[in-house]
């Protein structure tokens, strides 16, 4: 985490994927990462994993590609992170 993670990022930030689908979360207080299980279950998270750095303790800086239909609880298509690194992938 970084010292410019304490507060809400700016739209040019978060405008990185521009498709209407897409939802970012803001996880100041680490809600959605303990949700999700944190680092220990990104394995579990997504049937394919490209993360190109390790997490300690926070799930962070990551997305989450679910195909259509999904139901809550299945596995992501994809999981990538950090983001910025990889976003002009995630765009179709």
């Amino acid at each position: 985490m970084l010292e410019t993670d304490w507060t809400r990022p700016a739209d040019s930030i978060t405008s990185m994927i521009p498709d209407a689908r897409a939802s970012h979360f803001w996880d100041h207080d680490r809600r959605l990462s303990a949700l999700y299980g944190g680092p220990a279950r990104i394995t579990a998270l997504a049937a394919t994993q490209n993360v190109k750095f390790r997490m300690k303790d926070v799930l962070w800086d990551a997305a989450l590609l679910y195909p259509p239909g999904v139901r809550w609880g299945q596995p992501a298509r994809l999981l990538v992170a950090p983001v910025y690194k990889d976003a002009a992938s995630l765009i179709p």
